[in-house]
């Protein structure tokens, strides 16, 4: 009686490296010749493994550029690159790397995106002569088999103000600017302001027609020169020494700048059902900052005046600062009385009393 026999895959696939070319693979069978499909399949792989890539050679420079706005115009500045020096001025480069045999055109679009992951698209905006006007984005052509690099000179970073964020992520909306198909899902909140990522968008075009779309490649941060946020931390000495420390008392800063004048802060909350969107201007109680603050009071919805417990002539200036509020802030507007440090007790040189008069 005949028995059936059946042909089973055995060992691993064997492996042959070809002049200028990359290793082609291919699965024989127990007892038999590798097969001319499992061949052609091969060819299709190792062809897919040679397909062109973009790689950033000339990342751009992480500090020292400055956010420009609209207004100013060039006069901020461009991005230049990690390796620029006064000297010698680099732009961020990208190169086409792999065999680019039959490849038409390389077609490049530039944007921004935010810091960390998901990387999502950035409200802020790319000007420059590749730029067109309005579009925040940068879109460059060239044939790779006459130059494989491209570099990005005059280019140029806008930041948006925080009431025109939702129109300019519309934007990139309508232009389908969205690399990382994060779905715009999240809101502004919680994007930094302070810090941005190009990132590279390649389109192939062959000689046949086709087109193929590459992986999106992002650069290095930018960090905005004018933000003391990102400010890098250098400690230069280190003291072991320790001991307790009272909160709001004692303060150590370790850091080469320290935030003066007005700080800014916004969050979103849905109180009752309704979102309500919370901006909080800190104008640090200086006197020289008397003048501007006077601004921020006309539109304010509530407003904390803050006094040191253990400071009588904190306590004083209060008069002062309630007078300006009376002046300037709507009728409406909410006030509260805050005593800070109410942790120091033995120092305290205003009573509760005096605060609730």
């Amino acid at each position: 009686m005949a028995s059936a026999h059946s042909s089973h895959l055995s060992g691993p696939p064997t492996c042959s490296t070809g002049r200028g070319r990359g290793p082609s693979c291919s699965l024989t069978t127990k007892g038999s010749v590798p097969s001319q499909g499992l061949q052609s399949n091969a060819n299709v792989l190792e062809q897919i493994l040679e397909k062109p890539r973009l790689v950033v050679v000339e990342e751009p420079k992480d500090r020292g550029m400055r956010f420009r706005y609209e207004c100013e115009g060039r006069s901020a500045g461009s991005i230049l690159g990690a390796s620029s020096t006064d000297n010698n001025k680099t732009q961020p480069t990208i190169e086409i790397q792999g065999p680019i045999n039959h490849l038409k055109k390389v077609t490049v679009t530039v944007s921004l995106v935010t810091k960390d992951l998901p990387h999502r698209p950035h409200p802020h905006c790319l000007v420059g002569k590749d730029c067109v006007a309005g579009s925040g984005i940068c879109v460059v052509s060239f044939n790779p088999n006459t130059t494989r690099r491209h570099s990005f000179a005059n280019l140029g970073i806008q930041c948006v103000r925080r009431r025109e964020l939702d129109v300019s992520l519309q934007r990139r909306r309508s232009q389908n600017i969205d690399p990382f198909k994060t779905g715009h899902t999240k809101g502004i909140e919680d994007m930094d302001m302070n810090v941005v990522r190009l990132c590279f968008e390649c389109l192939l075009e062959w000689d046949d027609g086709r087109k193929d779309s590459l992986f999106p490649v992002v650069s290095k941060p930018i960090y905005d020169k004018k933000a003391t946020t990102t400010s890098e931390l250098k400690i230069c000495q280190l003291n072991l020494n320790r001991g307790s420390c009272k909160g709001k008392t004692e303060v150590y800063m370790l850091c080469d700048k320290v935030q003066k004048g007005v700080d800014f802060k916004m969050k979103t909350l849905v109180i009752d059902g309704i979102k309500v969107r919370i901006q909080i201007w800190d104008t640090a109680g200086q006197e020289r900052y008397q003048t501007i603050t006077k601004q921020y009071y006309r539109r304010a919805q509530g407003i904390f005046l803050v006094y040191d417990i253990t400071s009588e002539r904190s306590f004083q200036h209060i008069m002062k600062w309630a007078s300006d509020v009376d002046e300037y802030a709507p009728e409406k507007v909410q006030k509260i009385l805050v005593g800070n440090k109410s942790d120091d007790v033995e120092k305290r040189q205003v009573a509760t009393e005096q605060g609730v008069k």
